[in-house]
């Protein structure tokens, strides 16, 4: 059974600063431990009722040879869980460690993403189009927030995420020779006429609501619109950013 002392630490995880002092996050849910256990990932334990474990003994002996199970209660995993309607497994993991040398070509930048959903979303998108590294500058909403996690279906476990300052990063990468293009409502250039110039390229997203910082800004190459029909003002970040992706594949 799940212990008091376990339980408050789950609590903790809950929290930015939390996640930051023990260097762990929560992940909650099938189909998001489906994804983790395909990228090999090692828990540090896990926690499942006895309903689900009698319900899913096929997908739980695919972990079962490397992963310790214990059982918890509906009552206690309703305590730790932050989706309404939990699915009956939780567990704890460490945050993945940057790997310095990951694919690092293609790189996407995002300049002040605040909704947890987009930069989730964006994740896992850029996941899907083989992109290992993402920069986040520090008024990025956390990465590991559980909303992000949950969004991004396990992409931060197989890509290199890192927050900092971000101008002085795309002055780095200038120096080495990478194309900085930005996605921007008001760009002269459209997606439709732009190709890429360069094998080594940065995409920057900026903020939802306030677009691109104006020091990040000085720094873009290029900055390029994607043409509406003037009937919405603007595409979700998330959305905008894998049209961008699939522009870019091809």
């Amino acid at each position: 059974m799940i212990s008091q002392s376990e339980i408050k630490l789950i609590r903790k995880l809950h929290t930015n600063k939390g996640r930051k002092l023990h260097s762990l996050v929560m992940i909650e849910g099938k189909r998001l431990f489906s994804q983790l256990v395909h990228y090999n990932i090692e828990f540090e334990k896990i926690w499942t009722t006895q309903e689900f474990e009698i319900n899913n003994k096929y997908f739980l002996k695919e972990i079962r040879s490397r992963e310790k199970f214990n059982l918890i209660s509906n009552v206690e995993l309703k305590k730790i869980c932050l989706t309404k309607n939990p699915s009956g497994i939780i567990g704890i993991t460490k945050i993945p460690r940057v790997i310095t040398k990951k694919n690092t070509n293609q790189i996407i930048v995002l300049d002040d993403i605040a909704d947890p959903g987009n930069l989730g979303t964006i994740l896992r998108t850029a996941c899907w189009f083989g992109i290992k590294n993402i920069l986040l500058s520090k008024d990025c909403v956390d990465p590991y927030n559980p909303k992000v996690i949950r969004s991004a279906m396990g992409a931060h476990f197989n890509m290199n995420i890192i927050s900092g300052q971000i101008e002085d990063q795309l002055q780095e990468l200038k120096k080495d020779e990478f194309q900085i293009i930005a996605a921007d409502v008001n760009a002269r250039k459209s997606i439709k006429d732009f190709k890429l110039s360069k094998e080594k390229w940065a995409l920057v997203m900026g903020s939802e609501s306030k677009g691109l910082s104006k020091n990040v800004s000085k720094l873009v190459d290029e900055k390029i619109e994607i043409i509406n029909n003037d009937e919405i003002e603007s595409l979700n970040v998330s959305v905008a950013c894998g049209i961008f992706l699939y522009h870019f594949s091809n």
